[in-house]
């Protein structure tokens, strides 16, 4: 009994240590210093625990493919998110955060291929914004639109989705509707520099020059460093 007892013991103690380190890891990620938190991730990987029941190592993946990520290694980012979707095939983290990776890298195909996977395991406004990108991407705009409105369905909060219905309504010369879905975006993120600087870009082709002003001048309060809205400011002096 005594033997049992202090295994138990020694197991804690080991799972603690792990977790420390984790933690340690963690906190060097946010620190951008990605190197030297792949090094304590490397050392507490047991890679046989993979499916292991109580394994740390979904996390421990998880975590260094964002590290790898950050360093630019393909290879490795890839590797890890997709051990991670066999250790939790539950949970559509793994290829939410592959989708947005091939995003990452214009490798739009795959990017769809992650979305439609993920799709297998939940019905995630994510994937819907994921695929509503590549068709954005493709040109494809009346299916990025049914994209776009069925994550915004799902989440009515997230703004990125508003804003990206925004520039596909636009590309369809649909203003009007473009407006709205900038305005809602705006109402749940009034300080995005980005969506103001489309509301005004969104008012300079309605003609609308004074209500594009307002926006354009919000945008570069919000980000004056940006070329971007530069232009944009630039465009509204240019039509006066």
């Amino acid at each position: 009994m005594k033997r049992i007892v202090l295994l138990f013991a020694v197991f804690i103690m080991t799972a603690s240590a792990a977790s420390a380190s984790y933690q340690e890891a963690l906190k060097l990620f946010q620190e951008q210093k990605y190197e030297e938190s792949l090094k304590i991730l490397a050392g507490i990987l047991v890679v046989d625990d993979d499916l292991k029941e109580g394994s740390p190592n979904y996390k421990i993946r998880f975590l260094a493919a964002h590290n790898h990520w950050k360093l630019g290694n393909a290879t490795a980012v890839i590797a890890h998110l997709r051990r991670c979707t066999v250790i939790d095939p539950t949970t559509p983290d793994p290829f939410i955060d592959l989708g947005l990776y091939f995003i990452d890298q214009k490798r739009y195909g795959d990017a769809r291929a992650a979305a439609d996977e993920g799709l297998k395991v939940k019905e995630h406004h994510m994937f819907f914004w994921i695929l509503g990108r590549v068709a954005m991407e493709r040109g494809d705009y009346n299916r990025a639109k049914e994209f776009f409105e069925k994550a915004n369905t799902l989440n009515p909060e997230f703004f990125i989705s508003y804003n990206d219905l925004g520039i596909t309504l636009m590309k369809l010369k649909r203003y009007g509707e473009a407006n709205a879905a900038f305005s809602v975006a705006l109402a749940i993120k009034p300080d995005s520099a980005e969506v103001n600087n489309n509301m005004a870009l969104c008012y300079l082709r309605s003609g609308k020059e004074k209500d594009a002003i307002t926006y354009a001048e919000k945008a570069a309060e919000l980000d004056p460093g940006n070329n971007v809205i530069k232009e944009t400011v630039k465009k509204l002096k240019e039509s006066r």
